[in-house]
């Protein structure tokens, strides 16, 4: 069977707004809903974001995350605000997905104090976590590998509620400083990637390393290691998408494979020289 593992990149973008913007219509969070998805003026759509994120109606935070993709900018902006006035934390990684790949400095700093905002009163987080530099040593002519493991990276350890990944450019040794938080830099690397093909079908094998470096000595605290394999039918994998996607899926359940200890090393690393490799 063929693993499968999807990741919603959403984008979130802030500016300051100026101009009068469209009244929400009278009947409230049933026409919000409905403008922020439809509406095409995108200042009704503003509107409709900040009036979702006044109203903290349970159907707001999903339609809140969709808005980050929306089209104009102060959609995107309006949407980040209103996901960090809701102080749902269940946002902070859509608004981290979304953080990742803001290019612009100023809309950065504002998604990132949404984040602070949610992340400060409910934050259970007993590491903080850089990604440092992720890269494909596999061999395979692939460009996409290292920002893929990248991704891959960010999503699955943004699920383990103790371990906070901090903001790209942000110095990790200062915030777990302030903090009083073990601080750690994260490294990764995808070392093998191999297509093969048998009797029980056609798939990819992968492994990854992370390595685990303690900030600000730089010191190595350790390695993950994890490997997996994606397989299916060979009729039902000739074409080069049915392809990438093994290869994709192999390299994720490498991913989850190392991952899965990361709460335990990272444990293992703030309180010893040297962690065990992970096999």
């Amino acid at each position: 069977m063929v693993r499968r593992l999807f990741i919603a990149m959403l984008l979130a973008t802030s500016m300051i707004l100026g101009g009068t913007s469209p009244s929400i219509a009278e009947d409230g969070d049933t026409s919000a809903f409905r403008d922020i998805a439809v509406g095409k003026d995108y200042r009704l759509r503003v509107a409709a974001a900040l009036a979702l994120g006044r109203s903290k109606s349970p159907g707001a935070r999903p339609a809140l995350e969709k808005a980050l993709r929306d089209a104009h900018p102060a959609v995107r902006a309006s949407a980040a605000t209103a996901l960090g006035a809701m102080g749902n934390p269940a946002a902070v990684p859509a608004l981290k997905a979304a953080l990742d790949t803001e290019p612009a400095p100023g809309l950065k700093r504002q998604i990132q104090a949404a984040i602070e905002r949610l992340s400060r009163s409910t934050s259970k987080a007993r590491f903080l976590v850089s990604l440092g530099k992720f890269e494909n040593r596999s061999g395979v002519k692939d460009a996409m590998l290292g920002s893929l493991l990248r991704q891959h990276t960010r999503s699955r350890v943004a699920q383990f509620a103790d371990i906070e990944i901090v903001a790209d450019g942000t110095d990790v040794a200062a915030a777990g400083k302030s903090r009083k938080l073990p601080a750690f830099t994260l490294d990764g690397s995808v070392t093998q990637l191999s297509k093969r093909q048998g009797a029980d079908g056609i798939g990819f094998a992968a492994k990854v390393e992370y390595v685990i470096r303690e900030m600000p000595s730089q010191t190595l605290k350790g390695s993950m290691i994890g490997s997996a394999q994606a397989v299916a039918e060979a009729r039902r994998a000739k074409g080069l998408r049915e392809l990438a996607q093994l290869q994709s899926d192999a390299v994720a359940g490498a991913i989850e494979s190392a991952l899965q200890r990361a709460p335990l090393a990272l444990e293992a690393a703030s309180g010893s020289s040297v962690v065990p490799s992970g096999r």
